[in-house]
Protein backbone atom coordinates (compact mmCIF):
# COMPACT_ATOMS: atom_id res chain seq x y z
CA UNK A 1 0.00 0.00 0.00
CA UNK A 2 1.00 3.52 -0.63
CA UNK A 3 0.38 6.77 0.39
CA UNK A 4 1.79 9.90 0.11
CA UNK A 5 0.81 14.01 0.60
CA UNK A 6 -1.03 13.25 4.11
CA UNK A 7 -0.27 17.09 4.66
CA UNK A 8 -1.51 15.81 8.59
CA UNK A 9 -1.99 19.23 10.88
CA UNK A 10 -2.24 17.95 14.69
CA UNK A 11 -5.72 19.31 15.12
CA UNK A 12 -4.16 20.76 18.45
CA UNK A 13 -2.84 23.55 16.55
CA UNK A 14 -6.48 24.99 15.60
CA UNK A 15 -7.24 26.41 19.07
CA UNK A 16 -9.85 28.62 17.61
CA UNK A 17 -11.23 28.26 13.68
CA UNK A 18 -11.35 32.07 13.53
CA UNK A 19 -10.15 34.28 10.58
CA UNK A 20 -6.95 33.34 10.12
CA UNK A 21 -8.00 30.00 9.65
CA UNK A 22 -10.62 30.16 7.48
CA UNK A 23 -8.62 32.92 4.93
CA UNK A 24 -5.65 29.92 5.42
CA UNK A 25 -8.03 26.97 3.93
CA UNK A 26 -10.02 29.57 1.25
CA UNK A 27 -6.25 30.07 -0.55
CA UNK A 28 -4.95 26.07 -0.44
CA UNK A 29 -6.54 23.71 -2.76
CA UNK A 30 -5.70 21.36 0.31
CA UNK A 31 -8.26 20.10 2.53
CA UNK A 32 -5.84 20.64 5.28
CA UNK A 33 -9.16 20.76 7.56
CA UNK A 34 -10.01 16.91 6.82
CA UNK A 35 -6.56 16.43 7.09
CA UNK A 36 -6.32 14.30 10.96
CA UNK A 37 -9.82 12.61 10.18
CA UNK A 38 -8.92 11.51 6.71
CA UNK A 39 -5.38 10.34 8.14
CA UNK A 40 -7.19 8.66 11.16
CA UNK A 41 -9.68 6.65 8.90
CA UNK A 42 -6.90 5.82 6.51
CA UNK A 43 -5.24 4.18 9.78
CA UNK A 44 -8.12 2.12 10.48
CA UNK A 45 -8.53 0.99 7.18
CA UNK A 46 -5.00 -0.09 6.89
CA UNK A 47 -5.50 -2.12 10.17
CA UNK A 48 -8.18 -3.65 8.75
CA UNK A 49 -6.92 -4.81 5.83
CA UNK A 50 -3.12 -5.20 7.08
CA UNK A 51 -1.25 -5.14 3.91
CA UNK A 52 2.34 -6.66 4.17
CA UNK A 53 3.98 -2.90 3.74
CA UNK A 54 2.91 0.39 3.35
CA UNK A 55 5.14 3.35 1.70
CA UNK A 56 4.46 7.13 2.57
CA UNK A 57 5.93 9.11 -0.06
CA UNK A 58 6.39 12.72 2.07
CA UNK A 59 4.51 15.76 2.82
CA UNK A 60 3.35 13.91 5.76
CA UNK A 61 2.64 16.71 7.68
CA UNK A 62 0.80 20.59 7.00
CA UNK A 63 4.20 22.62 6.67
CA UNK A 64 6.97 20.48 8.63
CA UNK A 65 5.38 21.37 12.39
CA UNK A 66 6.49 19.03 14.98
CA UNK A 67 3.38 18.49 16.86
CA UNK A 68 1.98 17.17 13.31
CA UNK A 69 4.88 14.54 12.63
CA UNK A 70 4.67 13.70 16.18
CA UNK A 71 0.83 13.03 15.71
CA UNK A 72 1.40 10.95 12.05
CA UNK A 73 4.29 9.09 13.94
CA UNK A 74 1.49 7.54 16.72
CA UNK A 75 -0.86 6.83 13.84
CA UNK A 76 2.20 5.07 11.82
CA UNK A 77 3.09 3.72 15.08
CA UNK A 78 -0.08 1.45 15.32
CA UNK A 79 0.97 0.24 11.95
CA UNK A 80 3.91 -1.14 12.74
CA UNK A 81 2.96 -2.27 16.51
CA UNK A 82 0.56 -4.65 14.02
CA UNK A 83 3.00 -6.11 12.09
CA UNK A 84 3.20 -3.99 8.77
CA UNK A 85 6.35 -2.92 7.73
CA UNK A 86 6.08 1.20 7.20
CA UNK A 87 8.54 3.69 5.10
CA UNK A 88 8.12 6.95 5.01
CA UNK A 89 10.49 9.26 3.15
CA UNK A 90 10.50 13.33 3.86
CA UNK A 91 9.19 15.81 1.74
CA UNK A 92 9.15 19.47 0.96
CA UNK A 93 6.55 20.44 3.96
CA UNK A 94 8.31 18.29 6.34
CA UNK A 95 11.11 20.26 7.46
CA UNK A 96 13.41 23.72 7.42
CA UNK A 97 12.24 26.65 7.39
CA UNK A 98 8.71 27.44 6.66
CA UNK A 99 6.36 30.29 7.28
CA UNK A 100 3.21 28.56 7.42
CA UNK A 101 3.89 26.39 10.05
CA UNK A 102 1.64 28.14 12.67
CA UNK A 103 -1.35 27.43 15.05
CA UNK A 104 -4.18 29.44 14.43
CA UNK A 105 -6.50 31.39 17.25
CA UNK A 106 -8.88 33.69 15.83
CA UNK A 107 -7.28 36.39 13.60
CA UNK A 108 -4.23 35.16 15.02
CA UNK A 109 -1.35 32.97 13.89
CA UNK A 110 1.65 31.93 16.56
CA UNK A 111 4.34 30.29 14.82
CA UNK A 112 5.33 26.52 15.74
CA UNK A 113 8.48 24.57 15.93
CA UNK A 114 9.35 23.00 12.56
CA UNK A 115 11.30 19.70 12.06
CA UNK A 116 14.44 19.21 11.01
CA UNK A 117 16.72 16.14 9.61
CA UNK A 118 17.19 14.74 13.04
CA UNK A 119 13.69 15.63 14.52
CA UNK A 120 12.54 13.71 11.17
CA UNK A 121 14.73 10.71 11.83
CA UNK A 122 14.11 10.44 15.33
CA UNK A 123 10.31 10.59 14.86
CA UNK A 124 10.04 7.64 12.06
CA UNK A 125 13.03 5.81 13.58
CA UNK A 126 10.83 2.43 13.50
CA UNK A 127 9.48 3.71 10.06
CA UNK A 128 12.94 2.69 7.83
CA UNK A 129 15.67 4.46 9.92
CA UNK A 130 16.33 1.51 12.38
CA UNK A 131 15.72 -1.09 9.87
CA UNK A 132 18.29 0.45 7.32
CA UNK A 133 20.56 -1.86 5.22
CA UNK A 134 22.06 1.35 4.44
CA UNK A 135 22.46 5.26 5.01
CA UNK A 136 23.14 8.17 3.09
CA UNK A 137 25.41 10.40 4.40
CA UNK A 138 24.84 13.31 2.42
CA UNK A 139 20.77 12.96 3.26
CA UNK A 140 17.62 11.18 4.69
CA UNK A 141 18.25 8.73 1.87
CA UNK A 142 18.15 5.03 2.94
CA UNK A 143 17.77 1.21 2.13
CA UNK A 144 15.79 -1.10 3.57
CA UNK A 145 15.00 -5.00 2.26
CA UNK A 146 11.59 -5.52 3.18
CA UNK A 147 11.77 -9.04 2.46
CA UNK A 148 14.23 -11.82 0.79
CA UNK A 149 14.97 -10.74 -3.05
CA UNK A 150 13.57 -6.83 -2.49
CA UNK A 151 15.83 -4.08 -1.87
CA UNK A 152 13.38 -0.35 -1.60
CA UNK A 153 15.22 2.64 -2.25
CA UNK A 154 13.77 5.56 -0.10
CA UNK A 155 15.76 8.97 -1.98
CA UNK A 156 15.49 11.83 -0.41
CA UNK A 157 14.51 14.86 -2.82
CA UNK A 158 14.53 17.18 -0.12
CA UNK A 159 12.98 20.79 -1.80
CA UNK A 160 13.37 19.28 -5.08
CA UNK A 161 16.84 18.99 -5.56
CA UNK A 162 18.97 16.05 -4.25
CA UNK A 163 22.23 16.64 -1.89
CA UNK A 164 25.24 16.67 -3.27
CA UNK A 165 26.40 12.80 -3.72
CA UNK A 166 22.78 11.22 -3.03
CA UNK A 167 22.77 10.55 -6.68
CA UNK A 168 26.05 8.09 -6.61
CA UNK A 169 25.38 6.68 -3.63
CA UNK A 170 21.59 5.78 -4.44
CA UNK A 171 23.02 4.45 -8.08
CA UNK A 172 25.70 2.34 -6.17
CA UNK A 173 23.16 0.97 -3.81
CA UNK A 174 20.91 -0.06 -6.49
CA UNK A 175 23.89 -1.72 -8.96
CA UNK A 176 24.93 -3.69 -5.91
CA UNK A 177 21.36 -5.05 -5.24
CA UNK A 178 20.98 -6.19 -9.01
CA UNK A 179 24.66 -7.81 -8.79
CA UNK A 180 22.87 -9.59 -5.73
CA UNK A 181 20.49 -10.94 -8.10
CA UNK A 182 17.46 -8.34 -6.12
CA UNK A 183 15.14 -6.58 -7.68
CA UNK A 184 15.18 -2.68 -6.53
CA UNK A 185 12.06 -0.37 -6.42
CA UNK A 186 12.78 3.19 -5.65
CA UNK A 187 10.58 5.80 -3.52
CA UNK A 188 11.09 9.48 -3.54
CA UNK A 189 8.94 12.80 -3.22
CA UNK A 190 9.46 14.57 -6.27
CA UNK A 191 8.58 13.10 -9.57
CA UNK A 192 10.80 11.84 -12.39
CA UNK A 193 9.57 12.07 -15.77
CA UNK A 194 7.16 15.32 -17.44
CA UNK A 195 3.81 13.71 -17.25
CA UNK A 196 2.92 16.39 -19.58
CA UNK A 197 4.62 18.65 -22.19
CA UNK A 198 6.04 21.45 -20.44
CA UNK A 199 5.15 20.39 -16.97
CA UNK A 200 8.65 21.62 -15.24
CA UNK A 201 8.20 25.28 -17.55
CA UNK A 202 4.90 25.89 -15.99
CA UNK A 203 5.50 24.69 -12.55
CA UNK A 204 9.28 24.55 -11.69
CA UNK A 205 8.76 22.73 -8.94
CA UNK A 206 6.84 19.76 -10.45
CA UNK A 207 10.14 17.80 -10.74
CA UNK A 208 13.28 16.54 -9.47
CA UNK A 209 15.64 19.11 -10.46
CA UNK A 210 18.24 17.83 -13.12
CA UNK A 211 14.97 15.13 -12.95
CA UNK A 212 15.85 13.83 -16.95
CA UNK A 213 19.85 12.73 -14.60
CA UNK A 214 18.01 11.15 -11.97
CA UNK A 215 15.78 9.11 -13.90
CA UNK A 216 18.56 8.16 -16.91
CA UNK A 217 20.85 6.95 -13.75
CA UNK A 218 17.94 4.99 -12.25
CA UNK A 219 17.03 3.09 -15.29
CA UNK A 220 20.76 2.47 -16.16
CA UNK A 221 21.09 0.74 -12.21
CA UNK A 222 18.36 -1.31 -13.22
CA UNK A 223 15.55 0.26 -11.00
CA UNK A 224 12.34 -0.07 -13.27
CA UNK A 225 9.75 1.37 -10.86
CA UNK A 226 9.92 4.76 -8.95
CA UNK A 227 6.90 5.78 -6.45
CA UNK A 228 6.86 9.75 -6.14
CA UNK A 229 4.54 11.96 -4.94
CA UNK A 230 4.31 16.15 -4.69
CA UNK A 231 1.95 16.87 -7.80
CA UNK A 232 -1.36 15.70 -5.98
CA UNK A 233 -2.51 13.75 -9.05
CA UNK A 234 -2.14 10.13 -9.81
CA UNK A 235 -0.73 9.55 -13.37
CA UNK A 236 1.96 6.89 -14.09
CA UNK A 237 4.17 8.18 -17.33
CA UNK A 238 7.29 5.85 -18.50
CA UNK A 239 10.10 6.55 -20.59
CA UNK A 240 13.33 4.55 -21.60
CA UNK A 241 16.52 5.56 -23.82
CA UNK A 242 17.47 2.37 -25.78
CA UNK A 243 14.83 0.00 -25.93
CA UNK A 244 10.98 0.20 -24.47
CA UNK A 245 11.22 -3.19 -23.35
CA UNK A 246 13.71 -1.52 -20.42
CA UNK A 247 11.56 1.06 -19.42
CA UNK A 248 11.45 3.25 -16.42
CA UNK A 249 7.92 4.03 -14.62
CA UNK A 250 7.33 7.40 -12.29
CA UNK A 251 4.23 6.25 -10.45
CA UNK A 252 2.81 9.33 -9.17
CA UNK A 253 0.07 9.03 -6.48
CA UNK A 254 -2.42 12.13 -5.76
CA UNK A 255 -3.03 13.49 -2.10
CA UNK A 256 -4.88 11.93 0.35
CA UNK A 257 -6.41 15.01 0.94
CA UNK A 258 -6.90 16.25 -2.62
CA UNK A 259 -9.75 15.05 -4.79
CA UNK A 260 -10.50 12.05 -5.47
CA UNK A 261 -8.20 11.44 -2.36
CA UNK A 262 -6.03 8.52 -4.12
CA UNK A 263 -3.64 6.23 -2.77
CA UNK A 264 -2.46 2.94 -4.11
CA UNK A 265 -2.57 -0.87 -3.78
CA UNK A 266 0.41 -3.02 -4.83
CA UNK A 267 0.75 -6.51 -5.26
CA UNK A 268 4.07 -8.31 -6.21
CA UNK A 269 4.30 -11.87 -7.69
CA UNK A 270 5.50 -14.73 -5.89
CA UNK A 271 8.69 -14.80 -8.23
CA UNK A 272 9.09 -10.65 -7.29
CA UNK A 273 8.95 -10.34 -11.41
CA UNK A 274 6.42 -8.36 -11.65
CA UNK A 275 4.75 -5.18 -9.65
CA UNK A 276 0.98 -4.77 -9.81
CA UNK A 277 -0.62 -1.48 -9.29
CA UNK A 278 -4.06 -0.76 -8.77
CA UNK A 279 -5.63 2.68 -6.96
CA UNK A 280 -8.37 3.15 -5.21
CA UNK A 281 -9.47 6.38 -3.28
CA UNK A 282 -11.51 7.75 -0.04
CA UNK A 283 -14.91 7.68 -0.47
CA UNK A 284 -15.96 8.20 2.56
CA UNK A 285 -15.66 10.70 5.58
CA UNK A 286 -17.96 10.58 9.18
CA UNK A 287 -17.81 14.73 8.78
CA UNK A 288 -19.35 14.46 5.02
CA UNK A 289 -22.25 12.53 3.81
CA UNK A 290 -21.28 12.75 0.16
CA UNK A 291 -17.62 13.32 0.82
CA UNK A 292 -16.27 12.41 -3.17
CA UNK A 293 -18.76 15.47 -4.83
CA UNK A 294 -17.67 17.36 -1.55
CA UNK A 295 -14.31 16.98 -2.02
CA UNK A 296 -14.74 17.72 -5.92
CA UNK A 297 -16.58 20.74 -5.75
CA UNK A 298 -13.61 22.08 -2.94
CA UNK A 299 -10.81 20.77 -5.70
CA UNK A 300 -12.57 22.78 -8.37
CA UNK A 301 -13.30 25.43 -6.40
CA UNK A 302 -9.80 25.88 -5.83
CA UNK A 303 -8.31 25.41 -8.86
CA UNK A 304 -10.47 28.48 -10.00
CA UNK A 305 -8.53 31.08 -7.61
CA UNK A 306 -5.85 29.45 -9.67
CA UNK A 307 -5.98 30.10 -12.65
CA UNK A 308 -7.89 33.60 -12.26
CA UNK A 309 -4.53 35.06 -10.07
CA UNK A 310 -2.43 33.65 -12.75
CA UNK A 311 -3.95 35.32 -15.54
CA UNK A 312 -1.23 37.52 -17.08
CA UNK A 313 -3.92 39.66 -18.96
CA UNK A 314 -4.38 43.53 -18.10
CA UNK A 315 -7.81 44.37 -16.17
CA UNK A 316 -8.71 45.71 -19.78
CA UNK A 317 -8.19 43.04 -21.46
CA UNK A 318 -9.54 40.60 -19.34
CA UNK A 319 -13.20 42.87 -19.17
CA UNK A 320 -12.44 42.18 -23.15
CA UNK A 321 -12.32 39.33 -23.33
CA UNK A 322 -14.70 38.04 -20.34
CA UNK A 323 -16.88 35.77 -22.28
CA UNK A 324 -14.32 33.60 -23.79
CA UNK A 325 -12.25 33.82 -20.39
CA UNK A 326 -15.47 32.43 -18.55
CA UNK A 327 -14.86 29.52 -21.64
CA UNK A 328 -11.43 28.96 -20.58
CA UNK A 329 -12.05 28.56 -17.07
CA UNK A 330 -14.59 25.76 -16.91
CA UNK A 331 -12.55 24.08 -19.62
CA UNK A 332 -9.85 24.55 -18.07
CA UNK A 333 -11.51 22.97 -14.11
CA UNK A 334 -12.67 20.47 -16.30
CA UNK A 335 -9.13 19.55 -17.84
CA UNK A 336 -7.78 19.43 -14.32
CA UNK A 337 -10.60 17.59 -12.85
CA UNK A 338 -9.99 15.07 -15.57
CA UNK A 339 -6.43 14.78 -15.15
CA UNK A 340 -6.83 14.52 -10.88
CA UNK A 341 -8.97 11.23 -11.81
CA UNK A 342 -6.47 9.81 -14.17
CA UNK A 343 -6.94 7.75 -17.45
CA UNK A 344 -7.56 11.08 -19.52
CA UNK A 345 -7.30 9.48 -22.52
CA UNK A 346 -10.56 7.30 -21.66
CA UNK A 347 -12.92 9.90 -21.05
CA UNK A 348 -14.76 10.60 -23.76
CA UNK A 349 -15.09 14.14 -22.17
CA UNK A 350 -11.26 15.30 -23.11
CA UNK A 351 -11.75 15.37 -26.60
CA UNK A 352 -14.36 18.29 -25.96
CA UNK A 353 -12.33 19.79 -23.83
CA UNK A 354 -9.45 19.85 -25.96
CA UNK A 355 -11.49 21.04 -28.61
CA UNK A 356 -13.24 24.22 -26.59
CA UNK A 357 -9.71 24.84 -25.21
CA UNK A 358 -7.36 24.95 -28.50
CA UNK A 359 -10.40 27.24 -30.22
CA UNK A 360 -11.02 29.58 -27.28
CA UNK A 361 -6.90 30.06 -27.26
CA UNK A 362 -6.67 30.06 -31.09
CA UNK A 363 -8.99 32.95 -30.95
CA UNK A 364 -7.91 35.17 -28.03
CA UNK A 365 -4.61 34.57 -30.09
CA UNK A 366 -5.56 36.14 -32.76
CA UNK A 367 -6.90 39.34 -30.74
CA UNK A 368 -3.75 39.46 -29.38
CA UNK A 369 -1.68 39.73 -32.96
CA UNK A 370 2.29 39.27 -32.00
CA UNK A 371 1.68 40.28 -28.16
CA UNK A 372 0.30 36.34 -27.69
CA UNK A 373 3.79 35.42 -27.57
CA UNK A 374 4.64 36.96 -25.14
CA UNK A 375 2.62 34.66 -22.39
CA UNK A 376 3.72 31.23 -22.05
CA UNK A 377 0.18 29.82 -21.90
CA UNK A 378 -0.47 30.76 -25.64
CA UNK A 379 2.57 29.55 -26.85
CA UNK A 380 2.74 25.93 -25.41
CA UNK A 381 -0.96 25.87 -24.01
CA UNK A 382 -2.14 23.92 -26.62
CA UNK A 383 0.55 20.99 -26.54
CA UNK A 384 -0.20 21.00 -23.18
CA UNK A 385 -3.43 20.58 -22.73
CA UNK A 386 -3.14 18.03 -25.46
CA UNK A 387 -0.88 15.84 -24.14
CA UNK A 388 -2.42 16.09 -20.67
CA UNK A 389 -5.46 14.65 -22.00
CA UNK A 390 -4.89 12.41 -23.92
CA UNK A 391 -2.11 11.31 -21.56
CA UNK A 392 0.80 11.12 -23.65
CA UNK A 393 4.12 11.67 -22.39
CA UNK A 394 7.03 12.54 -23.13
CA UNK A 395 5.27 14.16 -25.40
CA UNK A 396 6.50 15.18 -29.21
CA UNK A 397 9.55 12.81 -28.29
CA UNK A 398 10.05 10.08 -30.58
CA UNK A 399 9.43 7.93 -27.24
CA UNK A 400 6.26 9.18 -26.50
CA UNK A 401 3.35 6.39 -25.25
CA UNK A 402 0.55 5.94 -22.88
CA UNK A 403 0.25 4.44 -19.82
CA UNK A 404 -2.44 3.27 -17.57
CA UNK A 405 -3.00 5.64 -14.60
CA UNK A 406 -4.99 3.80 -12.24
CA UNK A 407 -3.73 -0.07 -13.00
CA UNK A 408 -0.49 -1.22 -14.56
CA UNK A 409 1.51 -4.21 -13.85
CA UNK A 410 5.39 -3.72 -14.46
CA UNK A 411 8.17 -6.25 -15.14
CA UNK A 412 10.88 -6.40 -13.11
CA UNK A 413 13.72 -7.97 -15.09
CA UNK A 414 17.45 -8.12 -14.54
CA UNK A 415 18.56 -6.02 -17.51
CA UNK A 416 22.03 -5.25 -16.81
CA UNK A 417 23.09 -1.70 -16.62
CA UNK A 418 25.41 -1.32 -19.36
CA UNK A 419 27.78 0.96 -17.17
CA UNK A 420 31.63 0.21 -17.84
CA UNK A 421 32.77 2.57 -15.45
CA UNK A 422 32.62 5.83 -12.96
CA UNK A 423 34.40 8.87 -13.66
CA UNK A 424 35.18 12.45 -12.04
CA UNK A 425 33.76 15.54 -13.34
CA UNK A 426 36.81 17.24 -12.42
CA UNK A 427 39.16 14.72 -14.45
CA UNK A 428 36.70 14.56 -17.97
CA UNK A 429 38.87 15.22 -21.07
CA UNK A 430 36.74 17.26 -23.17
CA UNK A 431 38.62 16.06 -26.11
CA UNK A 432 36.15 12.30 -25.43
CA UNK A 433 33.04 12.11 -27.49
CA UNK A 434 30.73 12.75 -24.71
CA UNK A 435 27.13 12.39 -25.27
CA UNK A 436 23.62 12.29 -22.67
CA UNK A 437 21.70 8.91 -23.06
CA UNK A 438 19.31 10.93 -25.60
CA UNK A 439 22.03 11.50 -28.00
CA UNK A 440 22.73 15.08 -27.17
CA UNK A 441 26.30 16.39 -27.99
CA UNK A 442 28.20 17.93 -25.00
CA UNK A 443 31.45 19.12 -24.78
CA UNK A 444 32.10 17.55 -21.18
CA UNK A 445 30.21 16.69 -18.51
CA UNK A 446 28.81 19.30 -16.06
CA UNK A 447 26.96 17.57 -13.28
CA UNK A 448 26.76 13.61 -12.32
CA UNK A 449 24.54 11.42 -14.70
CA UNK A 450 24.89 8.68 -17.07
CA UNK A 451 26.45 9.86 -20.19
CA UNK A 452 28.19 8.25 -22.84
CA UNK A 453 31.68 8.11 -23.29
CA UNK A 454 33.54 7.51 -26.95
CA UNK A 455 30.76 4.94 -27.61
CA UNK A 456 30.40 3.27 -23.52
CA UNK A 457 28.02 4.14 -20.78
CA UNK A 458 29.16 5.54 -17.72
CA UNK A 459 28.40 7.11 -14.71
CA UNK A 460 29.83 10.79 -13.86
CA UNK A 461 30.07 11.45 -10.20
Amino acid sequence: MLWTDLHVMNPALLVNAGNAWQNYLASDRKMVDKSWEIFDGMVDFALAEKPDMLLVAGDLTKDGEKQSHVYVATGLQKLVDAGIQVYVVPGNHDRGTNSNAVAYDGDVVTPVEVADDSFFEQTYATMGYQQATARDEHSLSYIVKPFQGLTLLCIDSRQGKLADGTLLWAYQQAVAARKAGEKVIAMMHHGLIEHFYKEDFFNSTALAEYHETIKDSLLSAGVHAVFTGHFHTSDIAKDYVDSEKNSIYDISTGSLISYPCDFREMVLSDDLSTLTIQTRMVTGLASESDFSNYAKGRFQSSVRKIFEAQNPLSASMKQLMASSLETIYNRLIEGATLQAEGNENLNERSEGVITDLTATLGAIKNLLGESAAMFPLFVYGEDMIASMLTDQSPYLTDRVNVTNDRELSIALDNTTTGITSIADTTTANSDDLWYTVQGVRVQQPTRAGVYVKNGKKMLVK
